[in-house]
């Protein structure tokens, strides 16, 4: 397994397939800004579920300017690159999500279509295709078993959020992602302990605005 933690190392992975830790990083305040704004009237599984799906909004806000599709197959919510060689998924991670030291897992078990995309990664690799290297440019789009599938891996811990962005490779026997052949770290987001700012989108020659978020009672 490949592990890139170094800030350098972080930001050329991340170039070869198209992205910024800082865009990135947005994306996971945003997610965490949409579960610290829940209260306890709210359903139990509410935060969870707004967090996740602000945070695919966000990525999608961000990606589809550039060439990017979004994909809701089998109610599966993916982002496409323009070549059809990489998608991502968002998941919630255990605590291991972030630390180079540990080997992480989502937090719950996940569905067929994740099994899916997990199995097409493995098969891939034992075919001697490597994970997307470059982001290429071409006319013609790759098909969807020549997709690698990553997982922006997010995980809420005491005053700060972990996460990472990872490509998985096997499932347990419990249904949850637990190998990977790749993980890119990313930095550690500070929450609660510091007002946390937040730059949404934004119309053009408008400025951004800064959120101080609070968790509520």
């Amino acid at each position: 397994m490949q592990i890139h933690v170094e800030n350098h190392d972080v930001e050329t992975r991340l170039a070869q397939l198209g992205l910024e830790e800082d865009q990135l990083a947005q994306i996971v305040k945003r997610g965490y800004v949409a579960f610290a704004s829940c209260t306890l009237n709210d359903p139990p599984l509410y935060p969870g579920f707004t967090a996740w799906a602000t945070m695919v909004r966000a990525l999608r806000e961000y990606l589809l300017p550039e060439g990017w599709e979004r994909c809701d197959d089998n109610n599966y919510s993916l982002v496409i690159n323009p070549v059809g060689t990489l998608a991502i998924a968002v998941a919630t991670g255990d605590g291991a999500t972030g630390c180079k030291d540990a080997q992480p897992t989502t937090r719950s078990s996940k569905g067929p279509s994740t099994a899916e995309a997990v199995t097409s990664n493995q098969l891939q690799l034992d075919l001697g295709f490597p994970p997307v290297e470059v982001a290429v440019s071409s006319n013609e789009a790759t098909s969807e078993e020549q997709r690698m599938t990553w997982i922006l891996l997010v995980h809420r811990a005491l005053g700060e959020v972990r996460c990472e962005l990872s490509l998985p490779t096997s499932m347990g026997e419990d249904g949850r992602v637990d190998g990977w052949r790749e993980r890119i770290i990313l930095g550690a987001i500070p929450t609660d302990l510091d007002p946390l700012e937040v730059t949404p989108p934004s119309p053009p020659d408008q400025p951004d605005i800064d959120v101080d978020v609070k968790r509520r009672a």
